[in-house]
């Protein structure tokens, strides 16, 4: 077995809020020493943002500040002082990867641009994320997950056609961005191996949105369609058909289907298996038949369906073949039984909230595996560690810096 995948790096995570952290966090969870610097103070806006453990609004309890900040170290610096930004600096003058989240001219302001930095460090890896990118007549607009949808095109193809467009629950834009740009820093990092060169990486959540959803802007370049959301129906594989959509069960959402394999199986045989052979019925005998008679078949089907728990249903119709899913609940997810003989989520203890279960490894290299070695910072937690252990600089310049507001 090898040493962690990414242990010979080192990174500088001077971002906030979702995307960059995200990026930070994967090479910190494989090995990579990774320095999260915040402004003194507030630290990082994701520690306003909750949930909160045990919806206590502390700084030191938001679970997704935690969740998307173990493995680093983590310092204060405030970068509007020149003090602060010599400090920063000297921390990134032997660094491999500096990934920031400033609107796009802010660190030429500060004197840290990418031409700065190249010349202090000519193999830095520097990664910006931003709304819209560094260029672009709309590069000085702010975003967020709602706009993000929006502009990619995903938004106007999602839900219902009479009814509004829809987003996701799920703030996916920040994961998205951040895992592309973690992708983007490997390979730049991959690039720099033969080269011995960086470069400044410009990432858009905006384009990391549009990128999962190429095939519409696709088709209207080739035929001049443009995709729209689905009509009114309540429908899975047939038209007009609830059966083969998402229908109730007897403790939460179930999709059936009498798919197995590519081809869909008799109807005799998937009401055998759903308990009631006798049900067989010659108007159900194939998919023309089921589309004229797709209100007797929810009739007889449905509820039959919702006697059936879902996690009986997916496992009695999975391990004979047939095509099922389950709508799973937040509980249901941190149970399955799936993740935990694959050892999805792993334990931490931090020292104010206590011992937390969260999400692990994504991937697995064998090889090199993941680990979880320490929880999120504390604000500043690694302050000493860092200035006097890294950089050499005497306690009482810690102090001097502190009073000065400089950490």
């Amino acid at each position: 077995m090898f040493g962690a995948a990414l242990d010979q790096f080192k990174v500088v995570d001077l971002s906030g809020h979702i995307a960059g952290p995200l990026c930070a966090k994967l090479f910190a969870d494989y090995g990579a020493e990774v320095i999260k610097v915040e402004p003194p103070g507030a630290g990082d806006p994701s520690r306003s943002i909750g949930p909160f453990f045990k919806d206590d609004p502390h700084p030191e309890k938001s679970l997704l500040f935690f969740y998307l900040n173990c493995n680093k170290q983590g310092v204060t610096l405030n970068l509007d002082t020149v003090l602060g930004r010599d400090t920063l600096l000297a921390i990134v003058k032997d660094a491999d990867v500096l990934i920031e989240s400033f609107p796009p001219g802010h660190m030429d302001r500060l004197g840290l641009g990418y031409s700065t930095l190249e010349r202090l460090n000519p193999g830095l890896v520097v990664t910006s994320i931003t709304p819209f990118g560094q260029n672009g007549p709309y590069r000085d607009y702010l975003g967020n997950d709602l706009i993000y949808y929006a502009m990619s095109g995903m938004m106007y193809a999602s839900g219902a056609y009479h009814r509004e467009p829809l987003k996701h629950g799920h703030p996916q834009s920040y994961y998205m961005g951040g895992m592309i740009a973690a992708y983007a820093t490997s390979a730049a990092l991959f690039s720099r191996a033969l080269t011995g060169q960086g470069q400044h990486i410009d990432l858009s959540l905006q384009e990391s949105v549009a990128a999962h959803h190429y095939d519409s802007a696709t088709r209207y370049s080739y035929t001049g369609t443009i995709e729209r959301r689905a009509p009114k129906v309540e429908s899975g594989s047939f038209k007009g058909v609830r059966f083969e959509g998402i229908v109730p069960g007897k403790d939460g959402f179930i999709s059936p289907t009498m798919q197995r394999g590519r081809p869909t199986a008799p109807f005799s045989e998937y009401v055998t298996f759903l308990g009631h052979p006798e049900l067989d019925d010659e108007r159900f005998a194939d998919r023309q038949l089921i589309a004229e008679h797709r209100q007797e078949l929810d009739d007889v089907l449905l509820p039959l369906i919702r006697e059936w728990k879902k996690a009986d249903y997916f496992n009695t119709f999975m391990s004979s073949g047939f095509v099922a899913g389950v709508v799973q609940t937040s509980e249901d997810l941190a149970n399955c039984p799936q993740l935990e003989e694959r050892g999805y989520f792993t334990e931490v203890e931090h020292p104010v909230i206590g011992r937390v279960k969260v999400p692990g490894e994504i991937f697995r290299l064998p090889e090199c595996p993941w680990s979880l070695r320490s929880p999120a910072p504390l604000l500043g937690q690694h302050n000493e560690d860092v200035y006097c252990g890294k950089l050499g600089y005497a306690k009482e310049r810690l102090v001097a810096l502190r009073q000065l507001g400089v950490i």
